[in-house]
């Protein structure tokens, strides 16, 4: 028994994703195998059959992130694509979420459990007090002030091709504004979430609006850097 990240109560905890599953079912092959890529040794990857897991969550929590933010963000996401495929880079494409206060709880709970995590491949995540924060507004299904963690994104695609790059990513860190921001990618789309008390209106202007609208930009994947990090691994792991 150990204390559950998200309720802080002492029980028994669930092998938790970071990012959840079916984000992952796009990378695996006919044997439900993927690469997972993390530079070491002599490959510099090695096949795995799941997403990347720790034990975080007791299974109440599991339940909460699921049946609030995680069912409602699959069937807008990944059941109904909203983003062109492909798509020229020069376009600017618009959405609109159903319900702007999961879709940006979703993507606040896939930060938090990276930040609750002790794996290396979350480890730049680091929300301080913002930690605490999240953790009560997950808890209370409060997606927080339009101002409080907004969420902005682009889609990534080939330079080649223009199609979307499905890839699950590590967490990283950058700043905008001179503020922290943290980014992740998964779902064909590198997102971020600036962590800080000040406003930085020019980033809200193009994160998610409490109307459910958001602006999507593409951005080719030999520009991105954490996908050349990746490309790199496999083409040192043949040499």
């Amino acid at each position: 028994m150990l204390l559950c990240k998200l309720c802080h109560q002492v029980r028994e905890l669930r092998n938790s994703h970071i990012v959840p599953e079916f984000l992952y079912e796009d990378l695996y092959n006919s044997k439900h195998q993927m690469m997972g890529i993390h530079g070491r040794g002599t490959k510099g990857w090695e096949v795995q059959q799941k997403g990347i897991r720790e034990y975080l969550l007791c299974e109440s929590c599991e339940q909460h992130f699921n049946e609030h933010f995680e069912k409602p963000f699959r069937k807008q996401w990944i059941e109904n694509f909203p983003l062109p495929d492909p798509w020229l880079t020069e376009e600017v494409h618009w959405i609109k979420v159903d319900n702007y206060a999961s879709f940006k709880l979703f993507h606040l709970s896939v930060f938090f459990r990276a930040s609750v995590s002790t794996l290396p491949t979350f480890s730049e995540i680091a929300l301080g007090p913002h930690e605490e924060r999240l953790r009560r507004l997950l808890l209370a299904r409060n997606p927080g002030r339009p101002d409080q963690y907004p969420i902005f994104a682009h889609a990534v695609v080939r330079h080649d091709n223009q199609r979307i790059v499905q890839m699950v990513s590590r967490a990283y860190g950058s700043l905008y504004g001179g503020r922290p921001c943290y980014g992740m990618m998964y779902g064909g789309v590198q997102w971020w979430v600036r962590v800080t008390s000040s406003r930085h209106y020019q980033y809200e202007d193009v994160s998610l609006r409490p109307d459910g609208s958001m602006p999507f930009s593409a951005v080719p994947w030999n520009e991105v850097g954490v996908v050349q990090e990746a490309r790199d691994a496999l083409k040192n792991a043949g040499t």
